[in-house]
């Protein structure tokens, strides 16, 4: 296990140093190798229990990922977000691995080879730029009260309490609640000031302005603003990787009494690897997004 881990901790060294953390290597072909090391070094009597070698991966990848929490080399929301990828792949490349080991009349020196696979695959990777790929992410709530109270409390959203607030997945994996969102000024050009926990702030710059129906906003991240232990550079509003760009809320009177209110986001992603990373930036800005409109809810139906 010492081996494997010690071996992941080479590999992302070298991954990080490229700037390309989020990418194939890394989360797919990483995992790959820590399969096969438990078997590079079991003998092949030890191997007949093949159910150990398909948990020893396992092992492995969690002590990594603890000691990458523990010295801050990646947060929470980052290793939840590829853990999966690594048991799986760390599992099936061990069970194949055993399976070659068992026929091959050798040592299993062969499989030595697969140690230099990541930089492999790295070495093509660099030669491709990350490129920018944008979604959008539509989140909807109904609302047992009339329009213009639920205007009213999607305009400005001040003070959140902790109480206000259910808990949501991106809470369980470190994102900062959100404490305050305030209009200066109605209209186009007026700037909605917010802040989360752990002193993240950033400004929604108003684009269009329908009185009583909704208004459209681009966001102003200055990173500098953003404490660097707040969130994980791969998450980073405005940073190498992930930035929300754009949004808009839109609400419509569905019958007497009762609301629909559509919060929209435009966000981006920026890797090698953009169909994974979009997967999640969907499921994780959606969950955000209902947080939002689950706050608004509870303020218009008091």
């Amino acid at each position: 296990m010492t081996a494997g881990v010690a071996y992941a901790f080479l590999t992302m060294w070298l991954v990080s140093f490229s700037h390309f953390n989020v990418s194939v290597t890394y989360i797919f072909i990483l995992p790959v190798v820590l399969g096969a090391i438990p078997v590079m070094l079991s003998t092949k009597e030890q191997l007949q229990s093949y159910k150990i070698y398909l948990l020893l991966p396992w092992g492995i990848v969690m002590t990594f990922f603890f000691l990458c929490f523990a010295f801050n080399f990646d947060g929470m929301l980052c290793l939840i977000v590829i853990v999966g990828p690594f048991l799986l792949v760390g599992s099936l490349a061990g069970f194949l691995a055993r399976l070659g080991r068992l026929k091959d009349e050798g040592k299993g020196t062969k499989l030595y080879a697969s140690l230099l696979l990541p930089f492999l695959v790295l070495l093509i990777e660099t030669n491709f730029q990350a490129a920018d790929k944008f979604n959008t992410v539509t989140t909807t709530i109904e609302v047992n009260a009339d329009k213009a109270v639920v205007w009213e409390n999607v305009k400005n959203v001040k003070d959140i309490k902790p109480g206000e607030i259910t808990t949501h997945v991106v809470h369980l994996m470190g994102v900062p609640k959100p404490l305050n969102g305030e209009l200066d000024r109605e209209g186009p050009g007026g700037i909605r000031s917010i802040t989360w926990e752990k002193g993240i702030k950033f400004q929604e710059i108003i684009t269009s302005w329908d009185e009583g129906n909704g208004f459209a906003y681009d966001i102003n991240v200055d990173p500098a603003s953003i404490p660097p232990t707040s969130l994980d550079e791969h998450v980073m509003i405005g940073g190498r990787y992930f930035d929300v760009v754009a949004g808009s809320y839109k609400i419509d009177q569905i019958s007497e009494g009762k609301t629909l209110i559509t919060l929209t986001c435009k966000y981006r992603v920026t890797t090698t690897l953009n169909w994974y990373s979009s997967l999640w930036a969907d499921y994780l800005l959606n969950d955000f997004n209902e947080m939002i409109l689950e706050v608004i809810k509870k303020r218009s139906e008091e």
